[in-house]
């Protein structure tokens, strides 16, 4: 790379004029329609970025300015966001990245045009199967057949929970242009990313609410986040180079 500074690529949009008020003053680099988002860097702050505090400090700090830039830009026009870290020598290496990438970043942009992405979560909570009944006053039959219920039930309600959890699933899916799931960790039944258009979220949000309410008296939990551009479904391969 050169010895000056760098531009840090935030996102891929719409080819027009536009301003941004946020923090590190990004700019539009266009090639034809499309345009690709940059601000100035200097390569000092990429300084071992793979070794730095992912919480506090420098790396952090980069993180926020990505986000905050790419959200900016969605708020006025559909936005692919590029990968945290992607760096550009020049301008000219900008406007090769979009010209290398054209035909399948327009495409993406048309897709996620008037959608936002919308995160949903289902946790449960069940009781733990190896907690003993109360022994007290039963006789050793009664304490197995008391134990076998508790087993039978808490297997029930786990196959209740995982049936509603599935249905939220399939109707969230119908209201949604694309889904992508999630690592589930222990306890999480759903785990997914969903890629709505603006004119169907109050469908998609309705049915969450319909499904929490049923979830809600079997013991588990709904949570939504939302809504964000829509980094889950533009994982974008144009050979931009990425610092580390």
């Amino acid at each position: 790379m050169s010895t000056g500074n760098w531009l840090c690529a935030y996102a891929i949009t719409r080819n027009r004029p536009a301003t941004w008020d946020v923090g590190p003053a990004p700019r539009l680099i266009g090639y034809r329609d499309l345009g690709v988002v940059v601000s100035e860097v200097a390569p000092t702050r990429f300084d071992r970025i793979d070794t730095l505090d992912p919480v506090d400090g420098t790396l952090a700090e980069l993180a926020r300015e990505h986000d905050a830039v790419v959200r900016a830009v969605f708020h006025s026009e559909p936005v692919l966001p590029l990968r945290f870290g992607t760096v550009l020598d020049g301008e000219d290496a900008a406007r090769r990245l979009l010209e290398a990438g054209y035909d399948q970043a327009r495409d993406c942009l048309d897709e996620v045009a008037g959608h936002r992405e919308w995160g949903v979560r289902v946790r449960h909570a069940e009781p733990a199967a190896t907690t003993k009944p109360d022994a007290a006053g039963l006789t050793g039959t009664q304490y197995l057949v008391r134990r076998r219920e508790r087993l039978k039930a808490i297997q029930q309600a786990r196959e209740d929970v995982a049936g509603s959890a599935a249905r939220l699933e399939g109707a969230l899916r119908r209201h949604a242009a694309d889904t992508v799931g999630r690592a589930r960790p222990h306890g999480v039944l759903v785990n997914s990313a969903y890629l709505v258009e603006t004119g169907r979220e109050a469908a998609f949000h309705a049915e969450v609410e319909w499904f929490a309410r049923e979830l809600s008296a079997a013991g588990a939990t709904v949570e939504t986040s939302g809504p964000w551009p829509p980094y889950s479904f533009t994982d974008l391969e144009l050979g931009a180079k990425a610092h580390g």
